[in-house]
């Protein structure tokens, strides 16, 4: 089983309906704050529920994402010739994204779009720690980040409550995967992939 903490996974999608629905377990961890709102179902700020970990509204830029990821990981139609890496695996799908309205708050990304905060992080991957026993998880995945660090004792130092989760799935034989690259540094990494 891969968890896939993202934008929640669209498990009506044929890649993930094949011989039965891979999407083990679902979550859905998301915050309102003066400048987001959460995208998880009923707007409440944490579920896991069936269906908590569905794929936020096609509206707001970037709700496809996990989905896509997913699909990377363990897609599997039963047909090919695109299979995830995977295609065997499960999926627990784990939805961390809030909304922002602001186009001052989004950026370069059109409004609405989303926001990552490290305390819905945190909680999901708490959450993959306690389902540890219930499913063969192999990996958690994160396709997001943000933050530049020059080496790996500064990124523990400035982030101890992400370390000590991550280290929490390491100390169990769960490999946590961030994204590295999507800024292009050349002299850095991201945060948190800069977790040692």
């Amino acid at each position: 089983t891969i968890a896939v903490l993202d934008s929640g996974v669209d498990k009506t999608h044929p890649w993930f309906t094949t011989g039965g629905s891979k999407v083990v377990s679902e979550a859905c961890y998301s915050s309102t704050t003066a400048n987001s709102l959460s995208v998880c179902p009923g707007g409440v700020t944490s579920s896991t529920a069936a269906g908590s970990g569905v794929n936020c509204s096609g509206a707001v830029s970037g709700c496809d994402h996990g989905t896509h990821v997913a699909g990377i990981a363990a897609g599997n139609n039963g047909v090919g010739p695109n299979y995830g890496v995977a295609r065997g695996a499960d999926v627990i799908a784990i939805q961390v994204f809030s909304q922002k309205n602001s186009q001052s708050d989004c950026g370069s990304r059109p409004a609405p779009s989303l926001i990552a905060f490290d305390a819905d992080i945190i909680s999901a991957l708490e959450r993959v720690y306690e389902l540890r026993d219930d499913h063969n998880i192999a990996a958690v995945n994160m396709s997001l980040g943000g933050g530049q660090y020059f080496d790996q004792a500064t990124c523990d130092a400035a982030n101890p409550a992400m370390k000590i989760a991550i280290d929490n799935l390491r100390s169990v034989a769960i490999a946590t995967v961030a994204s590295a690259g999507n800024d292009e540094y050349r002299n850095s990494i991201k945060y948190p992939a800069c977790i040692s």
